[in-house]
């Protein structure tokens, strides 16, 4: 009796801390991560674009955290303040998102992937993990092909759904970059609406889509056609390092065989009852399991 108690008492005191962190996300949206002691820095990525990052933390782990399409930095925030206490933490805006230059001429996987290696020269890293949400992942994949040895693992959120499936058929692309072109405001707002659960809160789901709306339209354009021509099983051949990701049940299934088949080092787990923003949707959930992927991994 005195066990089940205790389960319960610990499975309750998560739930009322997940609720008081994502509270407090809720009304920290939009803030300036120098609220919590960002500092903001900047360099030139190798095509002439400035990147904005954010900055805190110290010691031998770097955890640099990349968003997805139509995001920016700050989706980051519930994780930025917990894991700068022990780690040296940033977070990058990638070209034509965030605070980032707009003056891109071509927006591929391979050129935000070129922001991330940038930010990590800029700073002069040899180690981190690259934490990607979403589209995230697939620049993480991109920037881990260029910097190699100097990167830890790759950790998914709700992403490397199909890493065994090459790249979107000329005609496929080009139907979904017409439809795109022409309805990209409607197409953005269902894309963005799909990725929620019914329950889903309000504010965050709003804002969410407020902020993939007003993202530079070439940024988005050329962001959609650069993830459905990502060629996931051609780039993993030039990598050899884990690919741990957190994947909701919910917005788009993960072929979890296949990836393992394709990529030895690629690791699955799964969250039900969220939808495609996990950390931000259940931060301390998401926190806790990114804890104990960091705990069981060190860097020499």
């Amino acid at each position: 009796m005195k066990k089940i108690i205790l389960i319960f008492s610990i499975i309750f005191s998560a739930q009322m801390h997940s609720d008081d962190l994502f509270k407090n996300l809720l009304s920290n949206l939009g803030a300036p991560l120098s609220e919590i002691g960002f500092v903001k820095k900047s360099t030139t990525s190798s095509d002439g674009v400035e990147i904005i990052y954010y900055e805190k933390g110290a010691g031998n782990k770097t955890l640099l955290f990349i968003h997805g399409y139509g995001c920016n930095s700050k989706y980051w925030w519930a994780q930025l303040q917990h894991f700068s206490k022990n780690y040296r933490v940033i977070s990058i805006d990638i070209g034509g998102h965030g605070q980032s230059g707009t003056n891109r001429d071509d927006y591929t996987m391979a050129n935000f992937g070129a922001d991330v290696v940038a930010v990590m020269n800029q700073e002069n890293i040899e180690q981190s993990y690259l934490i990607g949400h979403s589209m995230g992942g697939p620049v993480a994949l991109e920037a881990a092909v260029v910097l190699q040895d100097r990167v830890t693992a790759i950790i998914g959120v709700d992403t490397f759904h199909n890493i065994a499936k090459g790249p979107a058929s000329p005609f496929v692309k080009l139907m979904v970059n017409t439809m795109f072109r022409f309805r990209q405001s409607s197409s953005t707002n269902d894309a963005v609406t799909k990725q929620f659960r019914e329950d889903a809160n309000l504010d965050l789901k709003n804002w969410v889509s407020q902020k993939a709306e007003t993202t530079d339209p070439r940024a988005s354009r050329g962001s959609l056609s650069s993830i459905i021509a990502m060629d996931y099983p051609t780039q993993l051949k030039k990598i050899n390092v884990p690919i741990i990701t957190l994947n909701s049940r919910f917005w788009m299934d993960t072929e979890v065989e296949e990836g393992q088949k394709e990529y030895s080092k690629y690791e699955v787990s799964f969250i039900d009852e969220v939808g495609h923003y996990v950390m931000m949707e259940k931060p301390t959930y998401f926190n806790r399991w990114l804890d104990g992927v960091l705990d069981e991994r060190t860097i020499n």
